[in-house]
């Protein structure tokens, strides 16, 4: 999903210690803060949004440009052999065998950056596993500051990893965990596989702050037979292909059905996005103003999670962002995911979202169709939502605790 930028505001926490300075983060990633979508929405939503700390981002990703990041910024570029050998046959070795060993050299300009900035601490994307994420390590213990990870995704989790080097490489993750001074989980199930941690927290992505939009009644007339149902986020990994078996099934159906989707990165077959494309199915990006007024015009939003055994770990440990911008629009949720997946063990402790925890396309068009004749349900599942939404994960909620525990480390208490 893609967002405009918000004027940043200070959160309460902030305004408390008003009469000090704010605290200086060093952000060093491949995954800088950018209103696009997952954790770079979400920590441009901390860091950019919010006026709460200090920013420098390091990072080797240079569409950060295109953002017009309002931070201070140093681009800088992995090791030239890695990237021309990465390129070649043996690309699947040399990017396992970077993500081990190229974090223990900091590039120069990089150190001269972060000790000219002199940070509180240093910040890094810890999973999906990444280099930058070793180097930060090193930087911190050079600098003598505490070192800060955020565990969003499952350390493989869309990297290219080779079959060999994959329990090095899980071990190296499990071992950057224990040895952050606070390490934000992006929920229980994360914290859970990670296991025991003396500064382990639990961080939900921060989603959308509600704002009024143009509704669409939860009840339609009987005579529109047009059921709108819209997916919007990554469509990258098997997320793609689960839409392209839906859409395909309801087709073949004959279903009365308009779905509605909008992301990048697809998965999908090059025959499925011609057509979805021709029929107007698929609408690509849209700026998060223009997005959320997509998803108010939809009768139910739909967020599909991986059922096959090689996504399994991801879904046990992931939480989508995509699920709380959905809460955000106050509208009918529906999951479809095995029953272990963090989104459906949430939705079903607050009823807050219809549950399909069977594989197969049909089942879940099944339960979009019995949804489309229950109105009353629909409304119950927005009020659910609703009320988990103000309990758990609104927004300025999430950020206060990030903010609460970054000061906590900082004091040291």
């Amino acid at each position: 999903m893609q967002a405009s930028v918000e004027q940043p505001h200070q959160s309460k926490e902030a305004l408390e210690i008003k009469d000090k300075r704010r605290p200086k983060v060093f952000f060093l990633t491949y995954y800088p803060p950018t209103p696009t979508m997952g954790g770079a929405m979400a920590f441009h939503r901390h860091f950019v949004e919010r006026d709460d700390f200090e920013l420098f981002v390091a990072t080797t990703e240079q569409r950060v440009l295109e953002y017009n990041p309002p931070y201070q910024l140093l681009l800088f570029e992995q090791p030239a052999g890695f990237e021309r050998l990465s390129r070649t046959r043996l690309g699947r070795w040399v990017h396992s065998f970077r993500h081990l060993v190229s974090g223990n050299f900091i590039p120069p300009e990089v150190l001269r950056a972060a000790e000219k900035f002199q940070p509180d601490f240093i910040f890094t994307i810890a999973g999906s596993w990444d280099w930058t994420t070793l180097m930060s390590q090193k930087l911190a213990r050079k600098l003598g500051v505490p070192l800060v990870g955020s565990f969003n995704d499952w350390f493989d989790f869309s990297t290219i990893v080779h079959p060999w080097l994959r329990s090095a490489l899980e071990s190296r993750f499990r071992d950057f965990y224990r040895q952050c001074d606070l390490a934000w989980c992006t929920c229980e199930g994360m914290r859970e596989e990670l296991g025991p941690h003396p500064n382990a927290q639990v961080l939900y992505p921060v989603g959308a702050r509600p704002q009024p939009v143009e509704n669409v009644p939860l009840a339609r007339p009987k005579d529109d037979s047009n059921f709108v149902v819209t997916f919007a986020g990554n469509l990258s990994n098997w997320y793609g292909q689960m839409l392209e078996r839906l859409v395909t099934t309801a087709l073949a159906e004959k279903a009365p059905i308009e779905f509605r989707i909008y992301g990048g990165n697809q998965s999908w077959s090059a025959e499925f996005h011609r057509m979805a494309q021709e029929r107007n199915i698929f609408r690509g990006h849209l700026p998060f103003d223009q997005l959320r007024q997509e998803l108010a015009a939809a009768d139910v939003l739909i967020l599909p999670m991986g059922f096959e055994a090689e996504c399994a770990q991801v879904e046990r440990t992931s939480f989508k962002t995509k699920f709380l911008d959905y809460l955000a629009c106050q509208k009918p949720i529906l999951v479809w995911g095995p029953d272990y997946c963090s989104a459906v063990r949430v939705a079903r402790e607050f009823d807050s979202a219809e549950v399909c925890t069977q594989p197969a396309a049909a089942a879940f068009l099944e339960k979009i169709l019995a949804l489309q004749k229950a109105p009353g349900r629909r409304i119950a599942l927005v009020e659910n939502a609703r009320k988990m939404f103000e309990a758990r994960f609104h927004p300025d909620k999430i950020h206060a605790e990030f903010v609460r525990h970054s000061l906590k480390l900082l004091n040291g208490k």
